[in-house]
């Protein structure tokens, strides 16, 4: 069984990014500018620009996807399209061609069994209770295919893990919160992902999620990070509101609400300052899993 994520994952998004990282060189861009403007290592860089990667030819004479490399490559080059701008964009072109377009032919390719059945997995359909978990599980996904090419985001992972949360728009449990089993570790430099994102593994941070919910319900997603002054010192360069509560677990989820109603902004950034056996924790905030990763850059790119 091949889910069309898949097909996105291993034969789209490869030579899409190739696709622009080529576009950018030619406009002069070095190869760390061109991972910085992308969200990639720099070795990854230049696998794309040296064809060390095997490039789709459907995606790479695609109209619809050649179009988009030349508006995201000139608005990265100049300045005027914001890496989450350009995720927003590709999103939504990626779910477009999911509609019967060249994905779907893709997918039909790795499974012959879905020819002429006029395949509909890839539509969206609204009141479908199913979908509607599918719309989170897909934006976790991809999130964490973000994150997971972010290797900078392992300076910030706790202790105990980090976890990413993304919540149903009527969520009341943490049942109803997608995440990551076994958390989101560090390995030698690196951001390990152990498995697919589904409902109910976390528990911290889910319950934060929800709890800031009850206060701002356009808050959709979470995560968590290492805490310290230095990590502190960034968020407030970046200009993120931040709101501090108390470490203990006891009534953990009231206690927040509370917190959060203090004050009169919708807060990016929940923080504790840790306690006997508890590390301190930072829970960054956002309406969408990708949103919050594209953020994450931006925290990143502020530390010295």
């Amino acid at each position: 069984m091949i889910l069309p994520e898949e097909i996105v994952a291993s034969r789209v998004l490869p030579t899409f990014r190739a696709m622009v990282a080529e576009r950018l060189s030619q406009k002069g861009l070095r190869e760390r500018a061109i991972a910085d403007r992308l969200q990639l290592t720099q070795s990854a860089v230049s696998k794309y620009l040296r064809g060390r990667i095997r490039r789709e030819s459907v995606v790479e004479r695609s109209r619809t996807f050649r179009t988009l490399a030349d508006a995201l490559a000139e608005g990265f080059a100049d300045g005027s399209v914001s890496r989450f701008e350009a995720m927003g964009r590709l999103m939504a072109t990626i779910q477009q061609e999911e509609r019967r377009g060249l994905v779907c032919r893709l997918h039909e390719e790795r499974m012959p069994s879905l020819v002429g059945l006029g395949c509909d997995l890839c539509v969206r359909a609204e009141g479908s209770v199913s979908l509607a978990e599918e719309e989170v599980l897909g934006d976790l996904r991809l999130a964490v295919r973000m994150l997971e090419s972010m290797p900078r985001f392992a300076r910030l992972i706790p202790n105990v893990g980090s976890n990413l949360a993304r919540a149903k728009q009527d969520a009341g449990s943490r049942f109803d919160v997608a995440a990551i089993p076994g958390r989101i570790f560090e390995m030698r430099g690196s951001v390990r992902v152990p498995a697919a994102p589904e409902f109910g593994p976390s528990r911290h941070v889910a319950e934060t999620l929800l709890a800031v919910r009850e206060v701002y319900p356009a808050i959709l997603a979470a995560i968590n990070i290492r805490w310290n002054e230095d990590v502190m010192t960034v968020i407030r360069a970046v200009g993120w509101t931040s709101t501090e509560f108390d470490a203990t677990y006891e009534a953990r989820r009231e206690r927040i609400s509370e917190a959060v109603r203090r004050h009169d902004r919708e807060p990016r950034v929940l923080y504790h300052r840790g306690s006997f056996g508890i590390e301190p924790i930072a829970y960054v905030l956002d309406r969408t899993a990708t949103a919050l990763v594209e953020k994450m850059g931006d925290l990143l790119n502020a530390f010295p």
